[in-house]
């Protein structure tokens, strides 16, 4: 006789539901709301091995603050498989040396939006909201599309146990414009 699930299974499952129905769709002003409002990132775990203050490359500023939704740290806690699922969100804190915020930038896995680099949405904003570039900016692809083989992401091993590291940061071209 096979066991029923255990009560937080249940409950896993019914808020997983709840919260992909809350999801936005791959639109830069709904995500920040998402993001500041619905589920705000603050609140989110650091990225496994990639906690609080980190150091940073360019694009992203000379520090760093790397948080991933629940869903997220669930993929990563299943040693993320292949890939991560559909509704996951990573934000990017980027610093200047002072630790004065200076821009968010957003991962956002939407299904169907974009099958060619993983589905990623992607977004920058400034501290404010402004929208500096979302959906797919060549800047993101072109530098993520180095990583491809790992779900475009830097910040760990799909498929590995744990979550890794940042070590292999990516240089980028600080004259590079990050627009649409």
């Amino acid at each position: 006789m096979e066991e029923a699930p255990a009560a937080e299974e249940v409950m896993s499952d019914a808020d997983e539901i709840t919260k992909m129905a809350a999801m936005p769709g791959a639109d830069a002003g709904e995500l920040w709301n998402f993001i500041t409002e619905t589920s705000p990132y603050k609140e989110w775990s650091y990225w496994p091995d990639y906690e609080g203050y980190q150091p940073g490359n360019s694009p992203h500023g000379a520090i760093l603050r790397v948080f991933v939704d629940e869903h997220g740290m669930a993929n990563i806690a299943d040693d993320m498989k292949s890939s991560m699922d559909n509704g996951v969100v990573i934000v990017k804190e980027n610093f200047m040396p002072d630790t004065t915020l200076a821009a968010l930038t957003v991962m956002y896995k939407v299904e169907g939006f974009n099958p060619e680099v993983g589905d990623w949405f992607w977004a920058k904003y400034s501290p404010d909201g402004t929208v500096a570039a979302s959906g797919t900016p060549a800047g993101c692809i072109g530098c993520h599309g180095g990583v491809a083989a790992n779900d475009y992401l830097f910040t760990g091993d799909v498929g590995a146990d744990g979550a890794g590291d940042m070590e292999e940061e990516h240089e980028h071209d600080d004259d590079e414009k990050h627009e649409d």
